[in-house]
């Protein structure tokens, strides 16, 4: 790495600039994005852009960098501040944010081989030290950005008290003996120590990252042990608390569970996160209940089961590239297996319904008339409506890969 890079860097060579300007950047950003999916500690991240988006802006500033020897300038460092500072917020660590960063670096020059002809990808390997240069020292930019944009957030009392709250909780859940950091902390943000505890996960839908560090921190004001998760505030309120207030937010979702004990806390926090990401992707507003999801949530508790099931419903259609039966099983099964509403929801004729689920039965071996086969199809297509949610949800956004 060599710092911030001197503003007269030189431009590329003419054939590698040739061989950089005939890029497709949707398909390096797609390629990038199969890669990110991967990569834990991308996808543990709840963030309310749109993500390839994200993606784009940072590869079309690169390659225009690498073309053009124009390194970015104080506007660019000014809006990469703004949006890190907001991981900060979010309490993203900063050595996750940078590890996505390397392994984009990684992952950008490994999609201009691949996506490149043999003549394109020669010059690019004979001029892999200039591609990489300059890559390496956007990155140090980056990381330079990151450091800067961590200390300020850490600076501003919300955040201090958002550590506070969350290592607290963390010990809490541990069921660690109660010392006298742990008082202290407790003293600061005004909130009891005796159990029992009500555990709570809240949401705001829509909201920013930052409109979630402002719910934590009107939370904590009101005595309550709460901190931020991404997209997500969770905490424990004290016996008696009143969510009427909070509640006229038309935005907010809300699970809370009855008091318990410290030994169930952490089991608990894992089912209400899971309960907020399902009630967020169904619409639900107001506080939302474990027994309005059980299927789904019976699924959340086991998804290595819950993905079996959509391999054996699904598996064989798709091996057999069979989108449409695919897309007409899902349809079905959402219209409770009524033949004549799915034929109109798709739209097709009911014979040619008919003719489809003749071959979907064939395929799978499942039986559409059996209750039980139909459950598995249920669940099946259950699942896939959530899966990604509840996996969003399963990992606290500040736990490292």
């Amino acid at each position: 790495m060599n710092g911030v890079p001197p503003p007269d860097r030189g431009a590329a060579g003419h054939d590698l600039r040739a061989v950089l300007e005939r890029l497709d950047v949707g398909v390096v950003v797609r390629r990038m994005a199969t890669g990110f999916d991967r990569l834990t500690a991308y996808t543990s991240f709840e963030w309310p852009v749109d993500r390839a988006a994200v993606v784009r802006w940072n590869v079309e500033l690169l390659l225009r960098w690498m073309i053009n020897g124009s390194p970015p300038d104080d506007y660019f460092r000014a809006e990469l501040h703004e949006f890190l500072r907001a991981r900060a917020v979010a309490g993203q660590p900063i050595e996750d944010s940078i590890l996505v960063y390397r392994r984009g670096v990684r992952m950008f020059w490994e999609a201009l081989l691949d996506l490149a002809g043999d003549e394109d990808r020669a010059v690019l390997l004979a001029e892999w030290d200039t591609v990489w240069s300059c890559a390496e020292d956007y990155l140090d930019l980056v990381v330079d950005v990151f450091v800067q944009a961590y200390a300020d957030q850490r600076d501003a009392p919300s955040t201090a008290g958002d550590r506070r709250a969350r290592a607290l909780f963390d010990r809490l859940c541990a069921r660690l003996p109660v010392t006298i950091e742990d008082r202290d902390r407790a003293a600061r943000l005004g909130f009891a120590l005796e159990e029992p505890y009500r555990p709570f996960t809240a949401r705001l839908a829509g909201a920013s990252v930052g409109s979630h560090a402002d719910l934590a921190a009107r939370l904590r004001a009101a005595g309550v042990l709460a901190f931020t998760e991404g997209l997500r505030v969770t905490g424990l309120t004290p016996e008696g608390f009143g969510w009427t207030a909070f509640l006229e937010d038309p935005r907010l979702i809300l699970a809370q569970d009855p008091p318990l004990a410290r030994d169930r806390l952490g089991a608990a926090v894992d089912g209400l996160r899971a309960l907020v990401a399902i009630a967020a992707r169904s619409g639900r507003r107001g506080r939302v209940r474990a027994d309005e999801y059980l299927p789904e949530l019976l699924l959340a508790d086991s998804p290595g089961t819950a993905d079996r099931l959509v391999r054996r419903v699904f598996g064989p259609l798709e091996r057999a590239e069979a989108v449409d039966l695919s897309d007409t099983l899902r349809c079905l099964a959402r219209h409770g297996f009524d033949t004549t509403a799915a034929a109109a929801a798709l739209p097709v004729h009911r014979n040619t319904l008919l003719y489809r689920l003749g071959r979907i039965e064939k395929l799978t071996g499942l039986s559409l008339r059996d209750q039980r086969d139909r459950t598995v199809v249920l669940l099946a297509v259950i699942w896939e409506n959530v899966a990604a949610d509840v996996r969003s949800a399963s990992k606290p956004a500040d736990l490292p890969e």
